[in-house]
C-alpha cells in the first residue's frame, strides 16, 4: 500500500525568480477569484455550479481574449490545479457531511502588505526535477533548494509559498507502507491534556514546552514597538516582519516537537489509542493554550507514522468518558480541572488523573477493537501454563455472513 506524503524544503530564489514566483502566486489568486465569481454568477442565474471540467474549458476559451492575456504566462497545469481546489471547496460547502463555509475571494497581497500567495505545479513528463542543488519549476526555471533530506520517490506536485519571510516548496511523493507486523507486542492509550502534552498508560509523560510562553516577552516587546510606529511607514513594516518571523519560529518549534513526540511513541508502541478531541471547540475557550499544546497535530502525525510502520492506530469515540475513571475498579468520578489527583471512593486507591485517563483510553480502545472484529482474545502457547497470563489478541477479519477467519495476525500486550 502506498501513501502520499508531503515534504517541505527551503528555496533561495534569485531576485528575478522571486519576482516570477510573486507574479505566479498573484496569477493563481486571480484565477481563483475569476472562477469563483463565475460560479456565483451562474448560481444566481440558474442555481448551478461549474465544476472542474467546465472550469478547465472556460480557462481555455478565454485565453485568446486580450483581457485575459495574463493567464497565458502562467503554467496551464497549475491553473488546472486552482480549478481542482475550487471544485473541492465548492463540494465541501454544499455537502451536508462537511458543513464548511462557502469559498471566498482571496485578498490581494498589496492590501495585506504581504505576498503570501501560493501556486501548485504538477510534474507532467518529468518537468519538475532536482538537479545540482536546484529544483526546476515550469516557466520559472531552476531555483536553488536546500535539500536537507533525500527524496523518497518520484515527485508528484510542488506547492510554492512565501511564509514567515522565506520561500518554501512543499513536495508530495508516494511512499510505500511497510507490511503489517505479524506480532504487535504493546497496546498503549494516550491522554492529551493542557498540563502535559501527552501522558501514556505505560507511564510515558511528555511535558508541554510552551514555546509561545517562552517567546512571550520578545513578542510583547515587538508589539509595543509596532504600536509606537506610524502605520504604513518603513519602520512599521520592518517591525511587522520581525513579528511575523517570530511567529514562524514558534510554529517551527511546535512542529519539530510534535514530530519528535509522535516518532518516539510510534517507535516504542505497536498499537496506539488516542481520544477524538474536538479541538476546534476547545479553541473557543482558550485558543492560545490549545495551539501551544499541539493537541491535534500529535494525533495526526502519529496516525500516518503508524500506518507507514505497519502498526495499528485507533481513536475512541469523542463522547467516551476517560477522565475520572478509576483504573483499578472502573468507578466514575466527577473532577474539576484543578483536581490532578483523586482517591477512588470504591476501592480507595490513590489515582493520578492523567495516568488513569490514559489507562481508561487504552481499555476502551481494546474493547472497541474486539467489538469491531479487528482483534480477538487468545492464549499464546508460551503463556497457557503460566500463573500470571498476559493479554494476547489475534488480529483477524471475518468474512461477511460467515465465522471463518481470513487472517491470523496476533499482537501481545
Amino acid at each position: 500500500m502506498k501513501k502520499t506524503l508531503r515534504y517541505n524544503y527551503r528555496l533561495n530564489p534569485t531576485p528575478e525568480q522571486e519576482a516570477k514566483l510573486i507574479e505566479f502566486g498573484a496569477t493563481a489568486r486571480g484565477i481563483w477569484n475569476l472562477l469563483l465569481s463565475e460560479n456565483m454568477r451562474r448560481y444566481e442565474f440558474d442555481k448551478t455550479f461549474l465544476f472542474y471540467n467546465d472550469m478547465a474549458s472556460l480557462l481555455k476559451e478565454i485565453k485568446p481574449f486580450e483581457e485575459f492575456t495574463w493567464i497565458k504566462s502562467f503554467d496551464s497545469a497549475a491553473a488546472q490545479q486552482v480549478a481542482r481546489d475550487l471544485e473541492t471547496a465548492l463540494k465541501n460547502a454544499i455537502s451536508k457531511g462537511r458543513l464548511q463555509r462557502f469559498p471566498k475571494h482571496k485578498i490581494s497581497y498589496k492590501k495585506k502588505k504581504l505576498h503570501n500567495d501560493s501556486f501548485r505545479a504538477v510534474n507532467n513528463s518529468n518537468c519538475i526535477r532536482i538537479e545540482d542543488g536546484t529544483i526546476s519549476i515550469p516557466k520559472v526555471g531552476k531555483v536553488p533548494i536546500i535539500l536537507h533530506r533525500e527524496l523518497a520517490s518520484k515527485i508528484k506536485t510542488v506547492t510554492v509559498q512565501f511564509r514567515h519571510g522565506k520561500w518554501e516548496c512543499s513536495i508530495t511523493q508516494e511512499v510505500e507502507c511497510k507490511t503489517a507486523l505479524r506480532v504487535l507486542k504493546t497496546i498503549t492509550g494516550f491522554d492529551i491534556n493542557s498540563k502535559q502534552t501527552v501522558v501514556g498508560s505505560n507511564g510515558y509523560v511528555a511535558d508541554n514546552p510552551k514555546f509561545l510562553t517562552q517567546s512571550k516577552a520578545k513578542l510583547n516587546q515587538l508589539q509595543r514597538q509596532l504600536a509606537r510606529r506610524n502605520k504604513g511607514s518603513n519602520r512599521w513594516h520592518k517591525t511587522r516582519q520581525r513579528i511575523n518571523k517570530l511567529h514562524g519560529k514558534i510554529s517551527r518549534q511546535r512542529l519539530d516537537f510534535a514530530h519528535q513526540i509522535s516518532r518516539q511513541i510510534t517507535n516504542e508502541n505497536d498499537i496506539l489509542v488516542f481520544e477524538d478531541l474536538n479541538v476546534k471547540a476547545m479553541q473557543k475557550f482558550n485558543g492560545s493554550m490549545v495551539a501551544d499544546n499541539v493537541m491535534a497535530l500529535i494525533t495526526q502525525l502519529s496516525k500516518y507514522k503508524a500506518e507507514l510502520a505497519g502498526k495499528l492506530y485507533h481513536e475512541i469515540g469523542r463522547f467516551e468518558k476517560s477522565t475520572g475513571i478509576c483504573s483499578e475498579c472502573g468507578q466514575h468520578h466527577v473532577l474539576t480541572l484543578n483536581d490532578r489527583h483523586f482517591i477512588c471512593v470504591a476501592c480507595g486507591v490513590h489515582q493520578n488523573r492523567d495516568l488513569s485517563a490514559a489507562k481508561s483510553i487504552a481499555n476502551t480502545g481494546e474493547l472497541d477493537l474486539i467489538a469491531a472484529g479487528i482483534v480477538a482474545r487468545v492464549n499464546p502457547t508460551s503463556q497457557r501454563k503460566a500463573a500470571n497470563k498476559m493479554k494476547v489478541f489475534e488480529l483477524s477479519k471475518f468474512a461477511v455472513g460467515s465465522e471463518k477467519k481470513r487472517s491470523s495476525l496476533a499482537f501481545i500486550s
